[in-house]
């Protein structure tokens, strides 16, 4: 006789192999831009920027230059970008992969938000509920494959646009799961 998995392990390994479909459609869509140049703002915020040379003292890392660099008053994203240099220079594809990691996490992020909100939501869940992962991983693919997103992937300093999205995201999601459990520690990451 054939045994079902319980329907929680069941569930589980379906959202899995959405985030697996998910990260290899878009290791596909993007796995020949790692060799793509820096060009346009990368140059002055990556070649030319002194602050991303040395990790330490953090000061200088966390305080980029000023005068409309795209990392100039974003120390997050310097610090993204000094640990870049530490661990390959100004060799490109380590700045795209990295990109790419952030690009993938929102992306899983999205495939989240999208799917509670179909299930937490009554009047959703009693229309989509059934529907919920595969409408989430269709609304991820499309958002995260869509033309408008490659430049998140190939123009490095559009990091800074990704990492606020990622965040902002991430921000919804935990207080989603806040309300769904109201553990405050989900409450705490979505202030935090």
């Amino acid at each position: 006789s054939v045994q079902r998995l319980p329907s929680f392990l069941a569930g589980r390994w379906s959202i899995a192999l959405a985030g697996v479909v998910l990260v290899f459609a878009l290791l596909a869509a993007y796995h020949d831009s790692f060799s793509v140049p820096f060009f346009f703002d990368d140059i002055r915020a990556i070649a030319e920027n002194q602050t991303i040379r040395h990790l330490w003292p953090l000061g200088p890392v966390i305080s980029p230059p000023a005068g409309g660099l795209t990392v100039s008053g974003r120390p997050l994203v310097n610090l993204s970008l000094a640990l870049n240099y530490a661990l390959g220079g100004t060799a490109v594809w380590g700045y795209h992969a990295l990109n790419l990691a952030v690009h993938i996490l929102a992306s899983l992020i999205l495939l989240g938000i999208v799917r509670r909100t179909l299930l937490l939501n009554p009047a959703l869940r009693h229309r989509f509920g059934a529907a919920a992962l595969p409408l989430a991983l269709a609304v991820s693919l499309l958002w995260a494959l869509h033309p408008l997103q490659t430049e998140s992937v190939t123009y490095v300093v559009q990091r800074a646009e990704s990492l606020m999205g990622l965040f902002y995201l991430l921000t919804l999601y935990a207080f989603i799961r806040g309300t769904q459990s109201g553990a405050v520690g989900w409450y705490l990451l979505a202030t935090g």
